[in-house]
């Protein structure tokens, strides 16, 4: 639920579904989601490479220390055992429950912000974060999504200017498509 590509998919059907229902704010949303989606993946993926730190599960000196031995039980998402730092899956889902809470309201904080607690308690159950890991996350997924909340009205705003012109259908379409192609393939790098 967490992950890249779950998020990426909500992209895709609130600007399906924004297009086919004729609804500008799905179609705002997909842009949101978008932009904030970028901001985080130039942010997440240095840190990513640059910041090494052993995933739980992978740090046999916190295992003699604990007297415990740590199980990863999410080995298709904490293979990589030198990237910890930070909860990938807390910032996604931290950023886009926020953005779309941002978007729609008090009710969609019932329905979507519950995911951000349970990503943080989630991602250390499983072996493959730190607390601090998933705690990183949830600042970084909420400073980023102030950011995009700060810059979207601005984007809009020329975009909505861009829409008289026949093209903007298509150019609309091809920024998702190739959106999600960049993304998929960031995200298969990582996995």
């Amino acid at each position: 639920m967490g992950d890249g590509p779950f998020w990426m998919i909500t992209v895709f059907i609130s600007a399906l579904t924004g297009q086919l229902l004729n609804d500008s704010s799905l179609a705002q949303l997909s842009i949101i989601l978008m932009l904030g989606l970028a901001f985080g993946n130039f942010v997440f993926s240095p840190l990513k490479s640059y910041v090494k730190r052993l995933r739980p599960y992978a740090d046999t000196g916190l295992h003699q220390d604990l007297r415990i031995v740590i199980i990863n039980r999410d080995p298709g998402h904490g293979s990589k055992e030198l990237e910890s730092f930070p909860s990938g899956h807390v910032l996604w889902t931290t950023l886009c429950a926020i953005l779309i809470c941002f978007q729609y309201g008090i009710i969609t904080v019932i329905l979507f912000g519950w995911m951000i607690p349970a990503m943080i308690f989630l991602r250390p159950y499983l072996g493959v974060h730190y607390p601090s890991d998933a705690l990183a996350g949830l600042v970084l997924g909420s400073t980023l999504s102030a950011i995009t909340m700060l810059i979207s009205p601005i984007v809009l705003n020329f975009l909505n200017t861009l829409k008289d012109f026949n093209i903007y259908i298509y150019g609309y379409w091809g920024f998702i498509t190739v959106f999600l192609i960049i993304g998929f393939k960031s995200w298969l790098k990582r996995v």
